[in-house]
């Protein structure tokens, strides 16, 4: 097999992400070691037979591995033609979300989103206001200072966007699995190594900025933390204001849902995630909500659904692209039937 794993994690992620183990249930699992134990082991082995193989002893492990080049190699061809602006077709990244424009006037594309999901974005206001530089910071520093501030954008009617930013991160932490102890289960190669082994011309991959840019792909690459930890995100914020008996209007309902999917298209747009990655993160997380959301299961679960089928570029793409037979479009569709009946 061309595609070697990904390699040693940096001691500074194994300090600060990995748990002393992969089985370890989230602090606010409700039911126990052993049933987090039951689902996880059953995702894993989907994942295995389906998407992609695991990394043990030296050696890749799982049915996955039988085909994964071939696959690997016809996602990253469709991701090309879809995403890179290959031949006359336009870079995703430089596409205007359907949301409006931002309060000075501006139609900020996929590729700002991007860089202020990841990055903080600098100006003469932060660099220079301990030497007296007056006025106010620019809106691009505004909206990069936290996790979910470049929101306002998506939904300026929403007054409090501390609010909504404590509610998105508030408790990710204590909800989201091991990740990184993932990542390091399955050890894939980020996308840009395997389009080298691969031979996948006219492939880019795009860093999210300067000086602080910590997420774009210093880590293997399966699952995808920006895509489930928005899913997760976006159901923290709609769980709260059911729970507070707050009104979601339609018009705010989109602009959530839309959110919450974009995080994680943004980074298969960008080059830095396989669209496959995002299958992992959505089937993960439809397979926590009903544990982690349980006053609101129903309702939080919907939600989160109708985000993923209705609102996500890189769903409809892997549904309509991909070939039918594909294990990791059978996988997907088999965690998202409503994906046959949601337009």
């Amino acid at each position: 097999m061309k595609l070697a794993p990904f390699g040693v994690l940096h001691d500074e992620y194994k300090k600060d992400n990995l748990t002393d183990n992969l089985y370890k249930p989230m602090k606010v699992w409700p039911d126990g070691e052993a049933a987090f134990r039951a689902l996880l082991d059953t995702w894993l082995q989907d994942i295995t037979s389906n998407v992609w193989p695991a990394w043990e002893s030296g050696a890749w492990v799982g049915s996955a591995s039988a085909n994964v080049e071939t696959e690997t190699k016809k996602e990253l061809e469709i991701a090309v033609n879809l995403y890179y602006g290959r031949g006359k077709k336009e870079d995703i990244l430089r596409v205007v979300p359907e949301i409006p424009p931002t309060p000075d006037g501006r139609t900020p594309d996929h590729k700002w989103h991007y860089k202020i999901e990841d990055a903080l974005v600098l100006d003469r206001w932060f660099l220079y206001k301990k030497k007296g530089v007056t006025g106010e910071p620019s809106y691009d520093f505004r909206a990069s200072q936290k996790v979910g501030s470049n929101y306002r954008v998506y939904d300026p009617t929403f007054d409090d966007i501390g609010q909504f930013e404590n509610l998105f991160w508030g408790r990710m932490l204590d909800i989201q699995p091991p990740i990184w102890n993932i990542k390091q289960h399955f050890q894939r190669p980020r996308p840009w190594s395997a389009a080298t082994a691969l031979s996948v011309e006219d492939f880019r991959w795009v860093v999210a900025g300067e000086p602080f840019s910590t997420h774009t792909g210093m880590h293997p690459s399966l699952l995808s933390g920006h895509c489930i930890q928005g899913i997760l995100g976006g159901c923290n914020v709609f769980d709260s204001l059911l729970k507070n008996g707050i009104r979601i209007d339609d018009q705010r309902k989109r602009a959530m849902q839309k959110y919450m999917v974009d995080w994680g298209d943004r980074r298969v747009f960008a080059g830095v995630h396989y669209m496959t990655d995002n299958i992992a993160s959505w089937t993960l997380a439809r397979r926590l909500i009903p544990y982690l959301f349980r006053s609101n299961a129903k309702e939080v679960e919907e939600f989160a659904v109708q985000s993923i089928v209705r609102h996500s570029r890189v769903f409809a793409d892997i549904v309509d692209k991909f070939d039918q037979s594909s294990p990791a479009r059978v996988m997907l569709l088999s965690d998202f039937p409503e994906s046959n009946v949601i337009s």
